[in-house]
Protein backbone atom coordinates (compact mmCIF):
# COMPACT_ATOMS: atom_id res chain seq x y z
CA UNK A 1 0.00 0.00 0.00
CA UNK A 2 2.82 2.82 0.85
CA UNK A 3 4.11 1.94 -3.20
CA UNK A 4 0.53 3.08 -4.15
CA UNK A 5 0.53 6.11 -2.19
CA UNK A 6 3.55 7.08 -4.08
CA UNK A 7 2.05 7.86 -6.89
CA UNK A 8 1.07 11.27 -6.94
CA UNK A 9 -2.80 10.05 -8.76
CA UNK A 10 -3.21 7.47 -6.28
CA UNK A 11 -1.96 9.60 -2.80
CA UNK A 12 -4.31 12.27 -3.91
CA UNK A 13 -7.43 10.01 -4.17
CA UNK A 14 -6.50 8.26 -1.15
CA UNK A 15 -6.53 11.57 0.79
CA UNK A 16 -9.87 13.14 -0.39
CA UNK A 17 -11.36 9.74 0.71
CA UNK A 18 -10.24 10.13 3.61
CA UNK A 19 -10.71 14.06 4.35
CA UNK A 20 -14.56 13.45 3.29
CA UNK A 21 -15.13 11.16 6.03
CA UNK A 22 -13.25 13.72 8.46
CA UNK A 23 -15.68 14.83 10.64
CA UNK A 24 -14.65 18.15 11.61
CA UNK A 25 -14.54 19.28 7.79
CA UNK A 26 -17.52 21.04 6.59
CA UNK A 27 -19.62 20.66 3.61
CA UNK A 28 -18.07 22.93 1.03
CA UNK A 29 -14.78 21.09 2.12
CA UNK A 30 -16.29 17.50 1.69
CA UNK A 31 -17.64 18.74 -1.70
CA UNK A 32 -14.18 20.54 -3.04
CA UNK A 33 -12.85 16.83 -2.08
CA UNK A 34 -15.43 14.85 -3.84
CA UNK A 35 -15.50 16.92 -6.58
CA UNK A 36 -11.25 16.14 -7.01
CA UNK A 37 -12.23 12.90 -6.48
CA UNK A 38 -14.16 13.09 -9.89
CA UNK A 39 -12.24 15.26 -11.57
CA UNK A 40 -9.29 13.59 -11.39
CA UNK A 41 -10.45 9.98 -11.48
CA UNK A 42 -13.16 10.65 -14.12
CA UNK A 43 -10.56 10.55 -17.28
CA UNK A 44 -8.92 7.23 -15.78
CA UNK A 45 -12.42 5.44 -15.31
CA UNK A 46 -13.56 6.51 -18.56
CA UNK A 47 -10.29 4.89 -20.34
CA UNK A 48 -10.29 1.93 -18.51
CA UNK A 49 -14.19 1.63 -19.71
CA UNK A 50 -13.27 2.55 -23.73
CA UNK A 51 -10.58 -0.30 -23.39
CA UNK A 52 -12.81 -2.92 -21.51
CA UNK A 53 -15.34 -2.52 -24.02
CA UNK A 54 -12.83 -2.26 -26.96
CA UNK A 55 -11.47 -5.49 -25.55
CA UNK A 56 -14.48 -7.09 -25.44
CA UNK A 57 -15.51 -6.51 -29.00
CA UNK A 58 -12.06 -7.53 -30.42
CA UNK A 59 -10.75 -10.27 -28.13
CA UNK A 60 -11.19 -12.86 -30.69
CA UNK A 61 -8.90 -10.60 -32.79
CA UNK A 62 -6.44 -9.74 -30.17
CA UNK A 63 -6.28 -13.85 -29.15
CA UNK A 64 -4.96 -14.48 -33.19
CA UNK A 65 -2.50 -11.69 -32.82
CA UNK A 66 -1.12 -13.22 -29.78
CA UNK A 67 -0.70 -16.76 -31.15
CA UNK A 68 0.56 -15.50 -34.71
CA UNK A 69 3.16 -13.93 -32.73
CA UNK A 70 3.91 -16.80 -30.28
CA UNK A 71 3.89 -18.87 -33.38
CA UNK A 72 6.29 -16.14 -35.35
CA UNK A 73 8.84 -16.37 -32.39
CA UNK A 74 8.81 -20.24 -32.03
CA UNK A 75 9.42 -20.19 -36.18
CA UNK A 76 12.14 -17.22 -35.90
CA UNK A 77 14.37 -19.55 -33.53
CA UNK A 78 13.98 -22.69 -35.31
CA UNK A 79 14.82 -20.19 -38.69
CA UNK A 80 17.82 -18.78 -36.83
CA UNK A 81 18.91 -21.48 -35.28
CA UNK A 82 18.81 -23.87 -38.83
CA UNK A 83 20.64 -20.81 -40.53
CA UNK A 84 23.18 -20.55 -37.93
CA UNK A 85 22.45 -16.75 -37.24
CA UNK A 86 20.59 -17.18 -34.00
CA UNK A 87 21.68 -14.19 -31.16
CA UNK A 88 19.62 -13.74 -28.15
CA UNK A 89 20.28 -10.26 -28.04
CA UNK A 90 18.68 -9.68 -31.69
CA UNK A 91 15.72 -12.21 -30.88
CA UNK A 92 14.87 -9.95 -27.77
CA UNK A 93 15.27 -6.92 -29.71
CA UNK A 94 13.28 -8.04 -32.80
CA UNK A 95 10.60 -9.89 -31.04
CA UNK A 96 9.60 -7.01 -28.93
CA UNK A 97 10.04 -4.53 -32.21
CA UNK A 98 7.63 -6.47 -33.68
CA UNK A 99 5.44 -6.70 -30.91
CA UNK A 100 5.65 -2.64 -30.42
CA UNK A 101 4.99 -1.96 -34.19
CA UNK A 102 1.88 -4.41 -34.61
CA UNK A 103 0.21 -3.13 -30.86
CA UNK A 104 1.25 0.88 -32.50
CA UNK A 105 0.19 0.32 -35.73
CA UNK A 106 -3.35 -1.09 -34.92
CA UNK A 107 -3.94 1.43 -32.37
CA UNK A 108 -3.28 4.21 -35.24
CA UNK A 109 -4.88 2.76 -37.69
CA UNK A 110 -7.70 2.06 -35.53
CA UNK A 111 -8.18 5.61 -34.44
CA UNK A 112 -8.59 6.53 -38.14
CA UNK A 113 -11.21 3.63 -38.59
CA UNK A 114 -13.26 5.33 -35.41
CA UNK A 115 -13.32 8.85 -37.40
CA UNK A 116 -14.90 7.12 -40.15
CA UNK A 117 -18.07 6.45 -37.97
CA UNK A 118 -20.10 3.20 -38.09
CA UNK A 119 -20.49 2.54 -41.74
CA UNK A 120 -19.81 -0.05 -44.14
CA UNK A 121 -16.77 1.92 -45.20
CA UNK A 122 -15.73 2.00 -41.62
CA UNK A 123 -16.45 -1.90 -41.64
CA UNK A 124 -14.43 -2.75 -44.59
CA UNK A 125 -11.59 -0.46 -43.62
CA UNK A 126 -11.56 -2.49 -39.64
CA UNK A 127 -11.22 -5.92 -41.37
CA UNK A 128 -8.45 -5.01 -43.88
CA UNK A 129 -6.66 -3.18 -40.42
CA UNK A 130 -7.33 -6.80 -38.53
CA UNK A 131 -6.02 -8.30 -41.82
CA UNK A 132 -3.00 -6.63 -42.30
CA UNK A 133 -1.90 -6.58 -38.70
CA UNK A 134 -2.51 -10.00 -38.30
CA UNK A 135 -0.33 -10.66 -41.40
CA UNK A 136 2.95 -8.92 -40.69
CA UNK A 137 3.56 -11.83 -37.72
CA UNK A 138 1.72 -14.71 -39.85
CA UNK A 139 3.90 -13.58 -43.12
CA UNK A 140 6.68 -13.58 -41.53
CA UNK A 141 7.02 -17.10 -39.74
CA UNK A 142 5.15 -18.56 -43.10
CA UNK A 143 8.34 -16.87 -45.15
CA UNK A 144 10.71 -18.27 -42.75
CA UNK A 145 8.87 -21.66 -42.84
CA UNK A 146 9.11 -21.57 -46.72
CA UNK A 147 12.93 -21.46 -46.85
CA UNK A 148 12.98 -24.00 -44.03
CA UNK A 149 10.83 -26.29 -46.15
CA UNK A 150 12.83 -25.41 -49.29
CA UNK A 151 10.29 -23.77 -50.93
CA UNK A 152 7.55 -26.80 -51.20
CA UNK A 153 5.51 -25.73 -47.90
CA UNK A 154 3.01 -23.87 -48.01
CA UNK A 155 2.61 -24.23 -51.62
CA UNK A 156 3.90 -21.21 -53.78
CA UNK A 157 0.75 -20.40 -54.98
CA UNK A 158 -0.48 -19.44 -51.50
CA UNK A 159 3.30 -17.63 -50.55
CA UNK A 160 2.66 -15.32 -54.38
CA UNK A 161 -0.58 -14.48 -53.30
CA UNK A 162 0.80 -13.69 -50.13
CA UNK A 163 3.59 -11.45 -51.59
CA UNK A 164 1.28 -9.93 -53.89
CA UNK A 165 -1.06 -8.39 -51.26
CA UNK A 166 1.75 -6.99 -49.11
CA UNK A 167 2.89 -4.99 -52.34
CA UNK A 168 -0.75 -4.24 -53.31
CA UNK A 169 -2.31 -4.12 -50.21
CA UNK A 170 -5.46 -5.26 -52.14
CA UNK A 171 -7.51 -7.98 -50.17
CA UNK A 172 -8.65 -9.59 -53.15
CA UNK A 173 -4.96 -10.41 -54.05
CA UNK A 174 -5.08 -12.42 -51.01
CA UNK A 175 -7.97 -14.40 -50.45
CA UNK A 176 -10.05 -14.29 -54.35
CA UNK A 177 -9.28 -16.66 -56.88
CA UNK A 178 -8.79 -15.35 -60.46
CA UNK A 179 -10.40 -18.26 -62.23
CA UNK A 180 -13.56 -17.40 -59.54
CA UNK A 181 -13.47 -13.54 -60.78
CA UNK A 182 -13.62 -14.59 -64.20
CA UNK A 183 -16.41 -16.77 -64.14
Amino acid sequence: MQQLLKIPFVNRLYSAVILINYDKATWYDKLQYVSTIVVTSAPVVAFLNYCDVWYTTNSEFITWVLIALAFNIGVGWRYHSKMGTFSWKEFFAKNISMFLNVVVVYVLLDLLREAAGDNIVAETFKVLIQVTTLLHPVSKALKNIYVLNKKKFPPSFIMDRLYNFEKTGNIDDLYNNKEDNAA
